[in-house]
């Protein structure tokens, strides 16, 4: 036993040297960026309170108080937390108290009377981890508790790019709807006053139909659009855990569409993956994982633990007595068929599981934000051609109201122009909350 003891400090140091220590994969640099690295900084990350929308701000913080996703997540790190305190726990002795009282007759050994025996004792016990294996599962659990506050920061930011999407949707759908109400008025003006032509014989009964056909197409535009904007509403309260949807008053009303600018510069691809919190989560995972695997290589080495009790006996057929032991155990795995060694191959396995998915997950980041990136430039320039389309309409209806003032052309062409204008209108409003969203997506892309 004693030769035993001696070797102990040998065969950690030798397990410690056949154990690889790797270490964190360097982040793959991309082939391009899109903007040149020239000291400016993203906008500050609370980038959804551009425009202080008040009614969307409300939303979001209802969101982080009452959504059913974040409570779960929120609920998950807490419990990987707990999970992490009681794996530490291990490593430190264990020292607990007890206690017992009891009567009985116990036979010839005191003669068959009935005796009272009551014993209070101090219980300690310690596993030296001379190998590693409690120490290397308390950083498996810290690793898993930042992957859970890494899972955390995401559900976050999904819902919260889910509620900006359908709020953009939403006030999209009610200024879309506004527009073609007047659309849908002026196109029955038209197929009335078609309709009376065709009666004194002045047109054809297909230029009347045609008009007629439009005003009913516009009339079905109304009925899908309020059914949409309905739709919105449903998942806003979805999202933001409001069951009774208290706020539905407030976004009954229509309201701006709200504007979204992307910063003027992205942040370098370093950073993004540092604050990315599925790159967050993918190294925590890995750390885990080989954690996991120096756990495993541990099993194959001894354990030692050592324990020792005190207390104090009390009978009525004797004296008060004073009862202590102290011992030291030793457990080495001998034959087990493989189990340990496959135990071993597992957890490598998994290593190996984690490293991939980290690269996957880096090189998707980069390659996510080039694409976001891509998606909010093109947004930004289709917004720019619907803006000088709606002017270039708004000029034409008004030489259009002027003129039909003045006598020179029919209310149809009047009425016209102004269906136009309305389209125009509409293009506009879905190229502005086009860009809007995309600018929200590039803020998600970059963690922020």
């Amino acid at each position: 036993m004693r030769n035993l003891l001696i070797l102990l400090p040998a065969v950690a140091w030798l397990a410690a040297c056949s154990t690889p220590t790797a270490h964190l994969p360097a982040a793959p640099q991309p082939v391009s960026w899109p903007v040149t690295s020239d000291g400016a900084q993203p906008q500050a990350k609370a980038w959804w309170v551009q425009g202080g929308d008040a009614t969307l701000l409300n939303l979001l913080t209802r969101a982080d108080q009452n959504s059913h996703e974040i409570n779960i997540a929120t609920a998950r790190l807490r419990e990987a937390r707990a999970a992490h305190v009681t794996a530490r726990s291990f490593l430190f002795p264990d020292i607990a108290a007890a206690g017992v009282a009891q009567r009985g007759d116990v036979g010839l050994t005191y003669g068959n009377r009935t005796i009272d025996i009551a014993q209070g004792q101090l219980n300690a016990s310690y596993d030296l981890d001379l190998f590693g294996g409690l120490k290397a599962r308390s950083k498996a659990a810290k690793a898993n508790a930042a992957t859970a506050e890494a899972s955390l920061a995401d559900v976050k930011g999904a819902v919260r790019l889910e509620i900006v999407a359908a709020y953009i949707g939403l006030r999209q759908c009610q200024q879309n709807l506004a527009s073609l109400r007047t659309t849908a008025y002026s196109a029955r003006e038209i197929s009335a006053s078609l309709r009376e032509q065709w009666q004194k014989g002045l047109i054809t009964e297909g230029q009347w139909l045609a008009a007629d056909s439009d005003a009913r197409t516009a009339d079905a535009g109304v009925s899908r659009l309020t059914d949409a904007c309905e739709q919105y509403l449903n998942v806003l309260s979805v999202l933001t855990g409001d069951d009774e949807m208290t706020l539905r008053a407030s976004l009954a009303t229509a309201g701006e569409v709200p504007a979204f600018q992307p910063s003027e510069a992205i942040a370098a691809p370093l950073a993004i993956l540092r604050d990315r919190p599925d790159m967050r989560m993918a190294e925590s995972n890995l750390t885990a994982a080989r954690a996991s695997t120096r756990s495993a290589q541990a099993s194959l080495f001894p354990n030692l633990s050592v324990g020792a009790f005190f207390g104090n006996q009390d009978t009525n057929v004797g004296p008060n007595v004073d009862v202590w032991n102290a011992a030291a155990t030793v457990y080495m795995p001998l034959l087990n068929f493989g189990r340990v060694k496959g135990q071993i191959d597992a957890a490598s396995a998994r290593e190996v599981q984690a490293y991939e998915a980290y690269r996957l997950t880096a090189i998707s980041v980069l390659a996510d934000v080039r694409t976001k990136w891509v998606a909010a430039e093109q947004a930004e320039h289709r917004a720019q051609l619907a803006t000088a389309d709606m002017q270039a309409s708004a000029r034409r209806h008004d030489e259009a109201d002027r003129q039909f003032a003045a006598g020179l052309i029919p209310k149809v062409a009047w009425l016209a122009s102004a269906i136009q204008l309305e389209a125009s209108r509409r293009a506009l409003i879905d190229a502005e909350a086009d860009r809007s969203m995309k600018a929200a997506a590039l803020y998600r892309a970059q963690g922020l």
